[in-house]
């Protein structure tokens, strides 16, 4: 990218605040077999087109750090032994993925005890994006998991809506279905710390389309965060949605490569019900691509991880 033309603010869709939602709660409906004339979703997005923005490699003086920004940046050269290369991946052979994902996972796995000092990490949930260009949206990207594009929820389109992985109350029942007995014991003792984060990494060269942006969780409070209900199948999910203050900040890493990658806090047991200690995010449109610019590719995984307390 041009270094004259590095952004400084970001156009983003934030939740409206919007009096329905004293009488209703958020929803989106991602479930089979619902009627035509049911709303899939009565969330608002207002676009604000001026929200301030700051590339993460001009920061000279304080780094972004899990524990007070909710999200870090880290270096690791890209497991090319491993794969995935790019979001071809989700239709390989069904085989041929898990063992991708398989090797990748190890990998990753390993960086998370090394980088962080975790005494062991789960992988739970792991997602491949793509997408040539996002837009601000007024509302949600939301389509049935009947559709074509529903087919296989791991491999998703982006959306410039932001919002944040999961409530408190979700996180903390995603947690005790994932973990072992052994693992619930720990975090019993007091003696662990348990937090779930998201590693995001692009799956190409450069991204040049939908870069990452991402909030620092010290500007936001709980009450910028309305809960949203996500009906699917065979549950009811939750994640949050962000409701826009100026005091926000915004972060991104411009000329992102695969050799960077992103973690980001989505719940810690230190603030076991602060909705505020997860780190909201989203693509961001740009003000201009390259000629013959790449679509932007990645592939996020979703650990829980434990540390001495």
């Amino acid at each position: 990218m041009n270094p004259t033309c590095v952004p400084v603010t970001a156009t983003l869709s934030h939740l409206s605040d919007d009096p329905i939602y004293k009488e209703e709660m958020p929803y989106e409906i991602w479930a089979d077999n619902v009627a035509d004339d049911t709303p899939r979703t009565n969330i608002k997005l207002n676009i604000f087109p001026d929200c301030a923005l700051t590339d993460v490699r001009t920061l000279h003086g304080e780094k972004p750090a899990l524990d007070s920004w909710g999200f870090g940046r880290f270096h690791q050269s890209f497991p090319y032994e491993t794969g995935p290369y790019s979001a071809e991946y989700v239709n390989l052979p069904r085989e041929k993925q898990l063992d991708v994902l398989e090797k990748y996972l190890e990998t990753m796995s390993g960086f998370l005890r090394e980088q962080l000092g975790c005494e062991k990490v789960v992988c739970w949930d792991w997602r491949v994006r793509s997408s040539k260009m996002t837009a601000s949206r007024t509302s949600p990207n939301i389509y049935s998991l009947k559709q074509e594009a529903g087919q296989d929820i791991r491999s998703v389109k982006i959306n410039s809506s932001h919002l944040v992985d999961g409530s408190p109350q979700w996180m903390q029942k995603v947690v005790s279905k994932v973990i072992t007995d052994e693992e619930a014991a720990w975090a019993e003792t007091g003696k662990y710390r348990t937090r779930v984060l998201t590693v995001w990494r692009p799956l190409v060269d450069i991204v040049q389309t939908d870069p990452l942006v991402y909030c620092d969780t010290w500007t936001v409070t709980d009450s910028d965060l309305d809960i949203v209900q996500k009906v699917m199948n065979d549950t009811v999910e939750e994640s949050m949605y962000l409701k826009p203050r100026k005091e926000h900040q915004w972060y991104w890493m411009s000329n992102q490569t695969r050799d960077d990658v992103v973690i980001m806090t989505v719940w810690d047991s230190k603030r076991p019900l602060s909705r505020s200690a997860a780190v909201p995010h989203c693509a961001m449109v740009l003000p201009e691509h390259p000629p013959g610019f790449k679509p932007r590719e990645s592939i996020e995984l979703r650990f829980v991880v434990w540390n001495s307390d």
